[in-house]
């Protein structure tokens, strides 16, 4: 019975030395993890480059042709360098648009700017920063206003 039961004891740390030996391999072929230490890691995906996005949101409002689609872009980056080229593109449009922007829940407020900007004074500004007030709009409207005479 001893003689048995000491086998069992042998075959037992033969199979604990096994898997000891395939995890040592399995961690030895996974490779070191970015820090040169321990197995590897799966990589997160860098972030989005900001600048080549908005650049990107800049051209197809360009491409759009409509100058809601140039107002929307002033009015999601109203700090950006390309709103002001955004807003210089814009100062050459006098014609409103036709369409709203298919599907955009502020192409009224789109157009309500458009109106106030080709009227082209600072109470047509200002009367729409009052109506829009809670809008990102309403902030560049003020700042119309505020270069006009």
């Amino acid at each position: 019975m001893r003689r048995m039961r000491v086998a069992e004891i042998a075959r037992a740390w033969a199979g604990l030395a096994s898997l000891l030996a395939l995890l040592m391999l399995f961690a030895a072929s996974s490779g070191p993890a970015e820090g040169g230490e321990g197995p590897a890691r799966p990589a997160m995906a860098p972030p989005p480059d900001e600048q080549a996005v908005t650049a990107q949101e800049f051209r197809g409002a360009v491409d759009d042709g409509s100058s809601a689609a140039l107002i929307r872009f002033i009015a999601r980056h109203p700090d950006q360098a390309l709103a002001e080229e955004a807003r210089r593109r814009l100062a050459g449009r006098t014609v409103p648009d036709g369409p709203a922007l298919a599907g955009d829940p502020d192409a009224a407020v789109y157009a309500a700017f458009d109106a106030a900007r080709r009227a082209g004074t600072a109470r047509a500004y200002r009367d729409f920063a009052r109506a829009y007030a809670g809008h990102p709009l309403a902030a560049e409207a003020d700042r119309q206003a505020l270069a006009l005479p």
